[in-house]
């Protein structure tokens, strides 16, 4: 067995470094160390350019979406929804962070200046239904609608249709086309609330009443109806006791004057009607006749005017009746030694006129061939 040499075995010795070459040292400060150049970019990668989508740029807002839906609904009108968004973006863009917070309130004043408009158009309108335009006079200058309670006296109106409980009217000057006229106000006595049915007959026998000399002297007698407003029962328990009587024509066309602009003062009705009164051509169909000097021509004249005693209405048959006694009997009297007329007739009171205190018979005396030129009743 042969021994190795220490030439063979492995050095356990680390390896010397080579000698590196002595340099002086202001050398560096002279040549700088070559700088390698960067690795070219791989084909097909393009750069992303700065503030691209997908890069982050730090201390960068987003914008709230309810601000600008709160402006866009504030300058549409749309109050509510404005509001509505305009406060909830406030609170968002705070706890967010967020821009946006000028767009809200840009429109919640667009909303506010809307309702602020329409709170003035809406107290305009709701005050010209209380109060109707009117000149210094008091006279109604400018159409507009308006509750029948708001006019007065004399005021004319159209757009009414019949039911009272309808109080919305078109108030207008009266010499504009129209078809009704606030005729009168009358006061309902106090006492226990009569009931829906029974204020309703109350309020128009009231207004039947007041207005009987106009329903009876207007050339438009025959085509005026009455109607009544009155108190129900919660205005009664308020005191209110007002009844408002209209009139509506009914006739062709409309109205372009005043109802009283068309009486004649001329006419007389049944209980206007007086000892000595001349007419001309009796007019059975009319509710009034229209008065003649009793020099000139005329067909007919009053020679007995009496009222029957106060009390119920004793019916149709035994008025006429009693009519008939009386007429006959005073004609005996007045006519003694005088040419009698051809005819002699009479008027007398139906269960309304009774009730309404006109308990009058009128007697009369009537040419039937020619007209008479001198009063027939003795003076």
């Amino acid at each position: 067995m042969t021994t190795p040499s220490e030439a063979d075995e492995p050095s356990t010795e680390p390896e010397a470094e080579p000698a590196q070459e002595w340099a002086r040292p202001d050398a560096a400060l002279s040549e700088p160390p070559a700088v390698r150049p960067p690795a070219p970019e791989p084909p097909g990668q393009p750069v992303e350019p700065f503030g691209s989508a997908g890069a982050v740029v730090p201390g960068a807002r987003r914008t709230n979406r309810l601000a600008i839906v709160a402006l866009v609904t504030g300058l549409l009108c749309l109050v509510p929804l404005a509001l509505g968004f305009g406060v909830a973006a406030l609170v968002q863009t705070g706890r967010r962070n967020e821009k946006g917070r000028g767009l809200a309130v840009g429109g919640l004043v667009a909303a506010l200046a809307w309702a602020a408009a329409g709170a003035v158009f809406a107290a305009m309108s709701l005050g010209s239904l209380f109060a109707p335009d009117r000149d210094e006079a008091g006279h109604i200058r400018k159409s507009g609608r308006v509750l029948v309670g708001a006019l007065r006296v004399g005021d004319c109106f159209t757009g009414f249709s019949g039911d009272t409980s309808n109080r919305f009217v078109t108030a207008m000057p009266c010499t504009r086309p129209h078809d009704g006229e606030v005729a009168a106000r009358v006061q309902m006595q106090d006492g226990p609330y009569p009931g829906d049915e029974r204020t309703t007959e109350l309020a128009t026998d009231l207004c039947e009443r007041r207005l009987t000399r106009l329903l009876r002297k207007s050339r438009y007698s025959d085509d005026l109806e009455i109607y009544a407003t009155q108190p129900d029962g919660t205005t009664w328990r308020s005191g209110d006791r007002e009844v408002t009587c209209m009139l509506r024509y009914v006739g062709p066309g409309t109205l372009t004057a005043p109802l009283s602009e068309s009486v004649d003062e001329a006419a007389k009705a049944f209980a206007d009607m007086a000892v000595g009164d001349c007419f001309g051509k009796w007019k059975d169909d009319s509710p009034t006749q229209r008065v003649v000097s009793c020099t000139g021509p005329h067909w007919s004249e009053v020679y007995w005017v009496q009222a029957l005693p106060a009390g119920p209405y004793p019916g149709d048959a035994k008025v006429e009746r009693q009519a008939d006694a009386l007429c006959d009997k005073r004609a005996g009297t007045v006519f003694k030694g005088h040419k009698r007329p051809d005819r002699l007739f009479h008027l007398y009171p139906l269960e309304g006129d009774w009730s309404a205190e006109d308990r009058r018979i009128v007697c009369l005396g009537e040419s039937l061939d020619r007209p008479m030129r001198g009063p027939i009743v003795p003076r």
